[in-house]
């Protein structure tokens, strides 16, 4: 089976944004930088989230996806604060390929089905947050900041059922820590899942990214944080940014710990006997 590696850029009032454990979230550059690089870097996908959909009640990266999807050409999937039908064709419209869903699924069953039924299963990918907390899996939403009373592997099973052709699981302990993946989580999903599972949080090296292909069964590896430190310094020089939202954490922080390049990645997996693109 061929693994993918895919970006993912969190998106907030139309800056890059990283924190950690989704939270305290930093200005990192301009989103359509980042994205031009990756394409150009062989970058597989793409995943851009919306981290303050919730706040306004609705996705609001039409514009950037239609702008970056002219000449960033790698699919690319709009998560955060998609609810019903309009929202999707609004995204899809605007040069998404598919859409990531996680509260609009846990509110309304019923909205997921008919979204299969018209779109098509490969064009609805469905979000899970979940926190390892007593030994147990939960689910949350709103990027983390929300508890739901549902059994994570009980959730996947659930959105099986509905139709859905692929899961993006989220490590909220690991995510951004550069503390490997939660190999435990994804080896008990990837036992249940009959549908593309994609793995996210906790890339500190390409060696982390290896074993959790090489120990689980997921179809890819969604990286964030060690995309962004490897190229920033690279990028920052193309566009001025504001000192804002702790921004100066740039300028201070050259020796980031957790970094490595797309490039660098691939030949690290090829030499593994990975199977990739």
């Amino acid at each position: 089976m061929i693994k993918r590696i895919i970006a993912r850029l969190d998106i907030k009032n139309s800056f890059l944004v990283k924190g950690m454990h989704l939270e305290g979230l930093r200005i990192l550059g301009y989103p359509e930088l980042f994205s031009r690089k990756y394409f150009e870097e062989g970058i597989d996908e793409i995943i851009f989230q919306d981290v303050v959909a919730s706040l306004y009640k609705r996705n609001q990266l039409s514009s950037l996806t239609n702008k970056i999807s002219n000449n960033t050409f790698v699919p690319i999937i709009v998560g955060g604060g998609i609810r019903n039908i309009q929202d999707i064709k609004e995204t899809l419209i605007n040069g998404a390929d598919r859409v990531s869903i996680n509260t609009g699924a846990i509110e309304n069953k019923n909205f997921i089905r008919e979204a299969v039924k018209i779109f098509g299963s490969s064009t609805i990918c469905i979000s899970i947050e979940t926190l390892k907390i007593e030994n147990k899996y939960k689910i949350f939403t709103d990027s983390g900041r929300t508890e739901i009373n549902k059994n994570t592997f009980d959730w996947i099973k659930e959105v099986q059922d509905l139709g859905v052709g692929e899961i993006i699981l989220t490590s909220i302990n690991k995510e951004g820590t550069g503390k490997g993946y939660d190999i435990k989580l994804y080896e008990e999903a990837s036992k249940i899942t009959n549908v593309s599972l994609l793995a996210h949080g906790g890339a500190k090296n390409p060696s982390d990214v290896y074993e959790v292909f090489s120990k689980t069964d997921i179809d890819g590896a969604v990286i964030a944080s060690a995309f962004h430190f490897n190229y920033y310094k690279e990028l920052l020089d193309k566009k001025d940014i504001p000192l804002k939202g702790s921004t100066d954490f740039l300028k201070k922080n050259n020796n980031h710990q957790i970094l490595f390049g797309i490039n660098n990645l691939k030949e690290y997996l090829k030499k593994k006997k990975i199977t990739i693109r």
